[in-house]
């Protein structure tokens, strides 16, 4: 049945967060005479913010919300993410002197890419972007869970809660999409596997893009006991923001469920050489 109040939240902070990303950014940050935008970095940095506004309602308190980049213990870096959701309580500020944040593969728990009108090229380029990223929790030398809801091995290859959640929102897929969910797969680079791909992709103008199962259930994983799931798209009709109430629901979902482990910092220092050790005799 719902709860009035709730949805009536959840409303309000949909249409703010259309009119934040769809109208008052562009009324900000662009030049109608000379069509084009004025610092476009600003206005990225604008964007950004009013996504993260929108997911504070859907995110669990104990997690906070940055931007930055993913780090692992077999000293590899990700490229920049947009959006890292994160345990707040357990990763250590790892920052430089630019303010540029690292965030261990351990405590993110999600990853979002966040777009205003995208190429079909530009899409490719952010779904495989995200999938290369969430694929550095796969590195982890010594998992140690901090909050689990599995009693098995970590494996984000065969649990999906063990993986980062990754999702992408943007103002409109510029291209013809109405084949994508057949061909969506194809657009992933040869080697990324159906566990690495996307979770949720919510275009404000579209629709949303998840999974279902063979009981024709809507699903925000890509695979499930350890089978490949079909795309679903899910298009606004009568309700304008029934793709916004999908993804609310399994965003919150996932940033309740994804697994957080222990960062292990000895594993991330690599110079041990240099010191002197005095012990009793």
């Amino acid at each position: 049945m719902g709860n009035k109040i709730f949805q009536s939240i959840l409303d309000e902070k949909v249409e703010n967060f259309r009119l934040a990303f769809e109208k008052t950014s562009k009324d900000l940050f662009w030049n109608a005479e000379e069509k084009k935008l004025i610092h476009p970095g600003e206005y990225g940095t604008y964007r950004e913010s009013v996504c993260k506004d929108f997911l504070r309602l859907l995110t669990p308190h104990y997690l906070d919300i940055s931007s930055g980049f993913l780090i692992n213990d077999s000293d590899e870096i990700s490229t920049q993410c947009d959006i890292v959701i994160y345990d707040a309580k357990s990763t250590a500020l790892i920052e430089n002197s630019d303010r540029q944040r690292f965030f261990p593969v351990e405590t993110t728990v999600g990853i979002g890419e966040i777009k205003s009108n995208l190429s079909k090229a530009d899409f490719k380029t952010a779904i495989n972007k995200m999938a290369r990223n969430k694929i550095m929790r796969e590195s982890i030398k010594t998992p140690v869970a901090l909050k689990r809801d599995s009693y098995g091995e970590f494996s984000p290859s065969e649990y999906h809660y063990d993986s980062i959640f990754s999702f992408l929102i943007c103002k409109k897929l510029d291209f013809n999409i109405e084949n994508l969910v057949h061909d969506i797969n194809i657009l992933y680079d040869s080697d990324i596997k159906p566990y690495q791909k996307h979770n949720l992709i919510l275009s404000i103008e579209d629709g949303l893009f998840a999974y279902f199962d063979e009981n024709d259930k809507t699903l925000m994983f890509p695979f499930h006991r350890g089978k490949a799931l079909k795309n679903r798209f899910v298009k606004p009709d009568s309700n304008k923001n029934c793709h916004f109430n999908y993804f609310s629901s399994y965003f919150f979902l996932a940033m309740s469920s994804i697994s957080i482990l222990y960062p292990e910092i000895t594993n991330y220092i690599m110079d041990w050489k240099g010191g002197l050790n005095q012990s009793e005799k």
